[in-house]
């Protein structure tokens, strides 16, 4: 405010040699507001600059305190001591219950790190070099004591988190593979039924009325002979979600009957139904082979024990005519 007390004396000197003046008398408000206005203004920035100069010098302060206490090569040490610690630890413990976090995935510099007292956040280690310089000074001491002398389960991964990275392998490793459900006759049934009735070809929809009449021949035999299910593996793994697939298809294309291409299709997929009929027949005839060999095994076996005591006169006398 001094320069712009000058200013105003000047103006009034002015005022009193020339006050005479009508012209001079009429500005001169307005020149001594102008004169207040700019001294304020001028006030103001200089005391913008002189705040500016002041955080600048300090941050440049505290930036470099750790330049000026620790060598490049000795900050490198302190580095590489951090990141591989915190490669398999969360958090390191410090003296008076402070300890450092990472407040990122992964470690790069000690600007990487968090401050807590107590498990409560304070601010970041950066923040921390600001506001309590000393407190900072003694943990880089303290981390450079660690990196020259690692005490002896450091390297050893953080129990907790570790302890969660075994749960959750062994919840993985307990939980079952889960598969698709293989579809049996009754799936089968239901599923052609329902495409069969947005079918309207008269001799496709035939063919699959006597497949679900097969299938349902199957499902009896099946409940009457569980030993037979091996038989019908193909079948429901193969054949059938193959025929279903081809139905599906077939029924959006029944819309372009017109097409030059529906009527060779109509007729393979009328002969395709009928091989997976035969075929179904013949595994219908195979699921009960085996019992009626059985039956006659048992059969037979029967008779001759019965010949051998001599209760079988009848069939010797059937056998000598």
């Amino acid at each position: 405010m001094r320069s712009g007390n000058n200013g105003f004396w000047w103006i009034i000197l002015l005022f009193l040699i020339f006050g005479a003046g009508s012209l001079l008398t009429a500005l001169l408000p307005v020149i001594i507001i102008a004169a207040v206005i700019y001294a304020a203004v001028r006030s103001e920035k200089k005391s913008q600059q002189r705040q500016t100069t002041y955080r600048r010098n300090t941050q440049r302060t505290y930036t470099n305190r750790a330049a000026k206490k620790f060598s490049p090569s000795e900050l490198a040490v302190i580095n590489v001591y951090l990141r591989r610690f915190y490669a398999n630890n969360r958090l390191l413990p410090l003296a008076d219950g402070i300890d450092l976090r990472m407040h990122g995935s992964r470690y790069s510099s000690l600007s990487s790190l968090d401050v807590y007292r107590d498990g409560e956040y304070i601010c970041t280690l950066d923040e921390f070099g600001a506001r309590y310089p000393s407190s900072y000074d003694s943990i880089l001491d303290s981390l450079m004591e660690r990196a020259q002398h690692p005490v002896n389960n450091e390297d050893v991964v953080d129990v907790e988190v570790s302890e969660h990275q075994e749960e959750v392998k062994e919840e993985v490793k307990e939980e079952p593979e889960v598969k698709d459900a293989v579809k049996d006759a009754g799936d089968f049934i239901a599923e052609i039924d329902q495409l069969n009735d947005n079918i309207s070809d008269e001799v496709i929809s035939n063919g699959l009325y006597e497949t679900c009449a097969l299938l349902k021949q199957i499902q009896a035999l099946e409940q009457k002979f569980p030993d037979s299910r091996s038989k019908l593996e193909k079948l429901y793994e193969y054949y059938l979600p193959i025929l279903v697939h081809i139905l599906h298809q077939f029924d959006n294309l029944q819309s372009v009957a017109a097409d030059p291409n529906y009527e060779p299709t109509r007729q393979k997929l009328n002969k395709t139904i009928g091989l997976i009929n035969d075929a179904m027949k013949t595994i219908i005839s195979s699921m009960t082979d085996q019992d009626f060999i059985n039956l006659s095994a048992d059969m037979s076996t029967l008779e001759a024990v019965l010949q051998k005591d001599g209760y079988a006169g009848d069939i010797r006398m059937d056998k000598q005519k």
